[in-house]
């Protein structure tokens, strides 16, 4: 494995939300520590976190988040590719293609928890990683 990888606001918050993935999602957290993996994303990441829990939610789940140390990235150019990225795969958005740009910027992985961005985009992007399918160690 490489010795970074991009997380989305998906699978982060499945860290600090019970979900039917989180157990996943914390084993593979728990085994990039162990590995010194360095955990990216790009700046909307918390705020998408947020975004998808409610309001006293979203606090207790953001320290949590931040205890993971992901490394907040805005890189140059990020926006234009992430642009490019949504009208080459015809997406509605750039939001997930941020993700997908700064993984390809780094030459790493993605992991991410949202099983449709997955699937869009894994035939492309084989470095794409769905938590619903990491075998956890036993």
């Amino acid at each position: 494995m490489s010795s970074q990888v991009v997380i989305d606001a998906s699978l982060a918050t499945m860290w600090a939300v019970p979900e039917t993935h989180s157990g996943r999602a914390l084993s593979l957290a728990e085994r990039w520590a162990e590995e010194n993996t360095r955990l990216l994303s790009p700046c909307l990441m918390l705020a998408e976190a947020n975004n998808a829990l409610t309001l006293a939610t979203a606090r207790a789940a953001l320290q949590i988040i931040l205890r993971f140390a992901v490394e907040i990235r805005e890189e140059p150019g990020l926006q234009d590719r992430a642009m490019a990225l949504a009208h080459e795969l015809r997406r509605p958005t750039t939001y997930d293609c941020q993700y997908l740009a700064l993984a390809e910027h780094y030459g790493c992985e993605l992991w991410t928890g949202d099983e449709r961005l997955y699937n869009a985009v894994r035939r492309r992007f084989r470095w794409v990683r769905w938590i619903g399918e990491y075998a956890v160690p036993a």
